[in-house]
């Protein structure tokens, strides 16, 4: 007995052992799925895998993202494996569970490229990307939230497909590239591509790129058919963040940096300057102009006081101006209130550290269901600009003269005294300030009902008022500058104007826009719809107000402080008011998914025309294929995972002229005189068109859209072609001066355009977790002039014809190369002016022995580009990642004038790249023979100096660590990320010392405007 209880207790002991033993070896494991983004995926596949025994089990994530391993061993090892339709599949290779990390697995799968659960922004609404039959780019705001620019349109050109870009400045507020999509489609004014910020027409360049979700760019027919006469440039659509339901989350981000220009020319020093300068004159045939003393005294640099040497471009350019920006982020909810917050700040210096510009930036999203069925959303957004100049001189005016002063003057830029010999400093540092502020206030606040009669049936009221409002004060004051005089004495010499004045503005606009919304969407079995009706009506105020004293007896900046006399002082102001009225249709079907058709448009009104030919309707129509669903393919080629094909046809509309161009137009003029008295005149500008209208655009689109290999490849490509007529040109007819008017306009204008957009996209997860991430955007569009109302007198000279020809196709004489003697200048025919050995030879194209404008020809593209190209890479190992952007251009020309072509223009400094000018030892010169003024033969428009403006620039490179989890668990941090990062470090061009965006206005033909700058900067991104 005794010995059977014994046995009982120890098999007791032995349970009571085996059961602890099992309770503390086995646990539960839980574990989350999110995205890129941190938002939860649902129905992801979890398999664990034991590595001792290869037992396998599966298990599926929540609504949440939420997923419980069971049972799990503390200390032994295992494999965790996640997949899920739309991502890539990630692995976890050695996890061994302890019963402290129970609840520490975090999963984030990376998207497949073209995801096609994805949901696309398009005008007014969203669709499911797999379902699109329209042409539709989009970008995420994680591709361009870090890149250290004040505007964001500096940021896209590469990343987006069918957008194409050229920027022409980078002085500090006004370096927006001009983006355009699908090339140039219009000879009007209005080639800009409309822009919406959350559903209404708004100016996004000034967004803070931490605000954005994401960009839509619409393209074609189809997709810009719901805004009417606006939309034929195309669309750029703007969807800002809102919260999410789940802990508040706290997020900072900030970087800084520095800018230096990109390239440049190498100025001559002095004594280079005055040496070649005796040449050039000895070649003229004149007396040198410094002596072997002079000389002398310029390269040993003992006497600069006499004999200055002056550094214009880097004694005045800070080539180290600082740039800063930092955002403050809120974001959370629950599922009945959700909130996004941010505060933006923006510093960036200009040329100098007394020019800069200044950008605050607050928005505020938030999302109520008030009811099951109903959501209120009021956004708010703000930001206040101050851009800050010197008085009586802005950053473009200082490189417009830095880029242009010679070395040597009579007097340096400033004394080895300190005191100013010239009035470049005192111009900028002590001639008074001019201050602008740019104020912003959006207001958007919009209900939306779901009706519970019908199901997929809701509601929806949009009210956004839009505030803006800049002031202007531009105080001038006088400034002194010295010279020496014979006694070596510093006589004081005044500058800038004779006595202080005052320049102030305002100007105040106010937009209105009211939406009413009704959507039905629903799907039957195998057949799903979708409806879509809006009305909205837009209205527009502006008011501008200035006002100006001048010759004020005390330097006070207040207005009522100058001079009351009657020529000291003006005033003027002026308002006007908009308004445009439209209704909006879109209604989709689709059969299984498979066979898609969309049929889009608006009827339009806008004030801009007479009464009775103030509205129109715009129709489009799309069709889309998914032939992947087909059994020939998706039962016989297991490596296509998608293909849709598409197209698309409608008509869209363009404004283009001004408002009221029916009336007749009138102006006033102080221009009659009776006993004595001036009195103001009335006078007729020009003769109204009744019939004037907008431009009207018809829209083709071809295209398809494929995903590859396990959703390794994505290709999506577009072909277009566009008709625009109705372009507003002016009539070609002459009328006796005794007319007294000019002809109206007329919509006789006609173009085409066409071309095709290109993106690849190729993403792979390798085992030991290396990602890489690669995308190739290609954009090329080319247009054609079809009727402008061209003049006889190139119309019928066919080399000189401008129709037929893409718009701002350079012409010009066709260089042959340049003289070599007399003897050839003698036998070929007469050209301009006294020619010389090394001057440039013109091709007598009409052959009449005499060189003129009827040689012209083609001599080079048109300086915005038709092709542009990006390529992306995306690089992620362990906590390390790369980003970079490639960006290039091709078949585009810009031309050298003046100063870039003709060294010693008008006195000016010259380049070193121009010192291989011809001489007899140098016959194949780059440059014509050097001469101390432009010649009339040298300074003609021909092909010699065209250059091209194809480029390739490392657009952007960043490089990130992010710190680990287990050090930043510890001072309670969710995430910290470090970075560097330079924007447009390194730029290959045929011009290796003129940036290739060198622009077509007259300044940066002659290399004297405001320099593109790259730049470099260091943050971090850091979630509490």
């Amino acid at each position: 007995m005794k010995l059977l209880i014994t046995r009982l207790v120890f098999l007791a002991m032995c349970f009571m052992f085996c059961t602890l033993v099992y309770g503390q070896s086995n646990i539960e494991v839980v574990g989350k799925v999110v995205d890129a983004d941190g938002k939860p995926i649902s129905e992801a596949t979890i398999e664990l895998i034991q590595h001792s025994t290869n037992r396998r089990q599966s298990f599926s994530s929540n609504n949440e993202g939420l997923f419980t391993l069971r049972p799990v061993i503390i200390g032994e090892r295992y494999s965790i494996l996640t997949h899920h339709v739309s991502y890539l599949a990630d692995s976890i290779g050695n996890f061994v569970p302890t019963s402290s990390n129970r609840n520490t697995i975090l999963v984030r799968l990376k998207s497949k490229v073209g995801n096609l659960d994805e949901v696309v922004v398009v005008g007014y609404g969203t669709q499911k990307k797999s379902q699109l039959t329209a042409a539709v780019s989009t970008l995420s705001s994680k591709d361009i939230v870090d890149v250290p620019v004040a505007n964001i349109n500096n940021s896209l050109a590469g990343r987006v497909p069918g957008l194409l870009s050229f920027q022409g400045s980078g002085e500090p507020g006004a370096d927006a590239a001009n983006i355009r999509v699908r090339g140039i489609g219009t000879i009007g004014g209005n080639n800009q591509a409309l822009t919406i910020v959350d559903g209404i027409p708004r100016d996004f360049s000034q967004i803070n790129p931490n605000e954005i979700e994401n960009i839509s760019v619409l393209k074609d027919a189809a997709a810009i058919a719901p805004y009417g006469l606006a939309g034929a440039n195309g669309v750029i659509l703007i969807t800002t963040k809102r919260g999410k339901a789940g802990r508040v989350d706290l997020g900072f981000n900030t970087w800084v940096g520095f800018q230096r220009p990109t390239q440049y020319p190498n100025y001559l020093n002095a004594y280079d300057y005055a040496y070649h300068l005796n040449i050039a004159r000895q070649n003229a045939g004149l007396q040198p102009q410094y002596t072997e003393e002079q000389l002398q005294k310029y390269k040993d640099r003992s006497d600069l006081d006499h004999y200055p040497d002056i550094d214009w471009f880097h004694d005045v350019i800070d080539f180290n101006a600082p740039i800063t920006n930092q955002n403050l982020l809120f974001t959370g909810g629950s599922e009945k209130v959700r909130f996004f917050s941010s505060l933006g700040h923006l510093y960036q210096q200009g040329s100098v550290d007394v020019i800069n510009y200044r950008k605050y930036n607050l928005a505020s999203n938030v999302d109520v269901n008030a009811t099951p069925t109903t959501l209120v959303s009021l956004d708010l957004r703000a930001s206040l600009e101050v851009t800050k100049n010197p008085g009586s001189i802005d950053g473009t005016g200082i490189y417009t003269q830095v880029t242009k002063l010679p070395p040597l003057l009579v007097n340096p830029l400033h004394y080895t005294n300190g005191k100013p010999g010239n009035t470049m400093l005192p111009s900028i540092y002590e001639s008074g300030y001019n201050r602008r502020h740019e104020n912003m206030f959006f207001s958007h606040l919009s209900i939306e009902q779901k009706l519970p009669f019908l199901e997929g049936l809701s509601i929806k009221g949009v009210f956004a008022y839009d505030k803006s409002y800049s002031t202007n004060k531009n105080w001038q004051i006088p400034y002194v500058y010295y010279t020496l005089n014979s006694k070596e004495e510093y006589d004081e010499i005044k500058a800038g104007v004779t006595a202080p004045r005052l320049n102030q503005g305002f100007q105040e606009r106010i937009n209105t826009t009211l939406q009413g919304y009704l959507t039905y969407q629903r799907t039957f079995g195998n057949h799903g719809v979708s409806l879509l009706t809006v009305i909205e009506q837009r209205r527009g105020n502006s008011n501008q107000l200035n006002a100006e004293r001048i010759n004020y007896q005390v330097n006070l900046d207040e207005l009522d402080m100058g001079s009351a006399a009657k020529n000291d002082l003006s005033n003027g102001g002026k308002s006007s008011s908009s308004i445009q009225t439209g209704i909006v249709y879109r209604a989709s079907y689709n059969y299984k998914e498979k066979y898609l058709f969309e049929f889009s448009g608006r009827y339009d009104g806008h004030y801009y025309f007479a009464p009775g030919k103030r509205f129109a309707f715009f129709p489009a129509v799309s069709a889309g294929w998914v032939i992947s669903e087909e059994s020939f393919i998706k039962d016989n080629i297991n490596w296509i995972d998608h293909l849709k094909l598409r197209g698309s046809v409608g008509k869209s509309g363009n404004l283009a002229g001004g408002p009221f161009q029916y009336l007749s137009s009138y102006g006033l003029s102080p221009s009659y005189i009776f006993g004595g008295i001036q009195y103001q005149g009335v006078f007729e500008r020009s003769e109204p068109n009744p019939y004037i209208t907008w431009e009207t655009s018809q829209k083709l689109d071809l295209g398809f859209d494929a995903t590859l290999w396990g959703g390794k490849l994505g290709i999506n490509f577009d072909y277009f072609k566009e008709k625009r007529s109705d372009m507003l040109v002016q009539p070609s007819a002459k009328v006796p001066a005794e007319y007294g008017i000019g002809l109206s306009q007329i919509n006789g204008g006609k173009m085409n355009n066409q071309g095709f957009d290109l993106a690849l996209n190729s993403r792979h997860l390798f085992e030991n977790g290396f990602l890489m991430d690669w995308g190739v955007t290609v954009s090329y569009a080319k247009n054609k002039l079809i009727e402008i109302m061209e003049g006889a007198e190139t119309y019928n000279n066919e080399n000189r014809r401008k129709t037929g020809r893409p718009l701002d196709t350079q012409f010009g004489l066709r260089a042959l190369g340049l003289f070599q003697s007399q003897e050839e200048i003698d036998g070929w025919a007469k050209q301009f002016g006294t020619v010389k050995p090394g001057d440039i030879k013109y091709e007598d194209i009409n052959g009449d022995n005499v060189i003129n404008n009827e040689d012209q020809v083609v001599i080079g593209a048109p300086a915005f580009p038709q092709l542009i190209f990006g390529l992306t890479g995306q690089f992620e190992w362990k906590n390390f990642n790369l980003n970079m952007l490639w960006q290039g251009a091709a078949q585009s020309s810009f031309q050298l004038t003046n100063e870039a072509s003709n060294p010693y223009f008008n006195g000016a400094k010259i380049f070193e790249e121009q010192l291989d000018y011809w001489t007899e030892d140098n016959r194949d010169a780059k440059y014509p023979v050097i001469m101390p003024a432009p010649t009339p033969n040298s300074t003609q428009v021909s092909s010699w100096w065209i250059r091209n403006g194809h480029y390739l620039r490392l657009k952007n490179i960043e490089l990130g660590y992010k710190i680990p989890n287990s050090i930043l668990k510890k001072i309670q941090i969710e995430n910290l990320r470090l970075f560097v990062s330079g924007q447009n470090l390194l730029t290959f061009s045929s011009e290796k010392y003129l940036d290739p965006e060198i622009g077509v206005s007259s300044a940066s033909k002659r290399a004297r405007y405001y320099f593109q700058q790259k730049v470099f900067t260091a943050g971090l991104n850091i979630n509490f």
